[in-house]
């Protein structure tokens, strides 16, 4: 008779099913890890850098609406099916390492430890709750206070210094990209910023204070 492996959290889990039959997976800047409405079989843990999800809006252009990073889990939507076509496009912001487990592996490891599937929908509730936030700001905040959201969630992924954090793995475009604005509005935007004492522009970096 089989034992049922009890996991204490789903980082444990991820660990254990990475080990036997998962992979760990290295991106580069940019890179994308899959595409919204690509079908995809798999569920990933962070095990170091970052990862952006991003949804395409009215506009046609893609709006990032959460920005995860190390120990992070995305790519919970619909468990009960094998394979998805996922609702956003998810790229690495940095260098980026990734757990990554089949689908149906994952579920069925979850039936057998039940009180995890709180900790998923935990995970599937934020996602939900972040996008919808990020829409309703693209109407409430100006875009200097935008841009300052994404900066400060960007924050853990920069170099820490006496000044504050240095986020230079960023070029204008894809900030713009991520805050679904011009290159002008986001240059404007960090002017204003720096002149509220909020950062500091350096060649090629944003130091956040």
């Amino acid at each position: 008779m089989t034992t049922k492996r009890k996991y204490s959290n789903l980082g444990e889990l991820f660990d254990i099913l990475v080990q036997n039959e998962g992979a760990k997976v290295e991106y580069e800047h940019g890179e994308t890890i899959y595409k919204e409405g690509e079908p995809d079989n798999k569920i990933y843990r962070i095990q170091s850098g970052g990862v952006s999800q991003s949804q395409r809006i009215s506009n046609g252009k893609l709006l990032t609406y959460q920005i995860l990073l190390t120990k992070d889990i995305f790519s919970t939507y619909r468990l009960s099916c094998h394979v998805v076509n996922q609702p956003c496009t998810a790229k690495a912001l940095v260098e980026t390492t990734l757990q990554e487990v089949l689908r149906d592996s994952f579920r069925d490891h979850l039936l057998k430890n039940p009180s995890l599937t709180l900790d998923v929908m935990d995970l599937i509730s934020e996602e939900l709750q972040s996008r919808d936030l990020t829409l309703e700001n693209q109407i409430s905040l100006t875009a200097k206070e935008r841009i300052h959201s994404i900066l400060q969630k960007l924050a853990p992924l920069g170099e820490k210094s006496d000044e504050g954090r240095s986020i230079n793995f960023l070029t204008r475009k894809e900030l713009a990209d991520m805050a679904g604005m011009t290159e002008e509005t986001v240059t404007r935007s960090l002017g204003q910023l720096e002149k509220e004492g909020q950062l500091k522009k350096n060649r090629g970096e944003v130091v956040l204070f």
